[in-house]
């Protein structure tokens, strides 16, 4: 299984995980199409993803679409185009437009460094109570709805086999937090957070090499922000293929 393959596994595996211990959360296959659902009011968290070729790719969309449709969510797909071209065709067929791309960089886990932060531990999450700490450092991180973040990571990172969620402590105050995802042979990185008073202090480094580190795997993955980039590529992250998010126009 090649570099590409392993990351399109763990995506797989990690959307279909996001949905677990999310009250109302949905996962639906069918063709190769897997729709994952936290139900959660945020786009970002809905959506259809493609672990293999369909055999009928315009029926898969029209069934994709429909599901998505009849539970209120607006329909996307997030594929990395190119690997299927019947379904690249299929989509511009069906009318659907681009919403954006984003970058997967990866780095292999030799080669990250080490990475302390002199005053600050890194722990991780193991009861609900430090679940929601850690919802409420990526709330205000990232400037999202706490419920959103209760919902969504809370949920997910206690007792998901898996998933794990890690807490930056300076004292007794929480400065950051990162989620990290078991995969095939990768580990995905997500949510790396730090509070605005605590940022510029490697504090995000030191997250994401630790999120990176939490499972065996010789490869870790992450889907960048542009504020994160240079962190990252810091690091020893690079871009390594572009996936992109479409959706039917309003």
């Amino acid at each position: 299984m090649d570099d590409a393959d392993r990351i399109l596994a763990s995506t797989i595996l990690t959307v279909r995980r996001r949905c677990e211990g999310v009250t109302g959360a949905e996962v639906l296959e069918r063709d190769g199409f897997v729709v994952s659902l936290t139900n959660v009011p945020d786009p970002s968290l809905n959506s259809t993803f493609v672990e293999r070729e369909p055999s009928d790719p315009a029926g898969a969309l029209v069934w994709a679409e429909d599901e998505m449709s009849a539970r209120g969510h607006a329909f996307s797909i997030e594929y990395p185009p190119g690997r299927w071209p019947a379904l690249d065709r299929a989509i511009g067929e069906r009318g659907l437009e681009r919403l954006f791309a984003r970058s997967v960089m990866t780095a292999p886990l030799a080669i990250l460094p080490p990475t302390e932060v002199a005053g600050v531990r890194i722990a991780r999450v193991e009861t609900m109570e430090e679940a929601l700490v850690l919802a409420r450092v990526d709330s205000t991180a990232f400037e999202t709805p706490l419920e959103i973040s209760e919902r969504a990571f809370a949920a997910n990172v206690v007792g998901v086999e898996g998933s794990l969620g890690l807490l930056a402590w300076r004292e007794d105050e929480p400065v950051g937090s990162a989620v990290a995802q078991a995969g095939v042979g990768a580990t995905g990185v997500f949510g790396v957070a730090v509070v605005p008073e605590a940022r510029g202090r490697g504090i995000g480094a030191a997250l994401t090499v630790a999120a990176a580190r939490a499972f065996p795997a010789d490869l870790a993955w992450l889907l960048p922000t542009e504020m994160g980039r240079p962190l990252y590529e810091r690091l020893g992250f690079r871009d390594f293929e572009t996936w992109e998010v479409w959706t039917r126009p309003a």
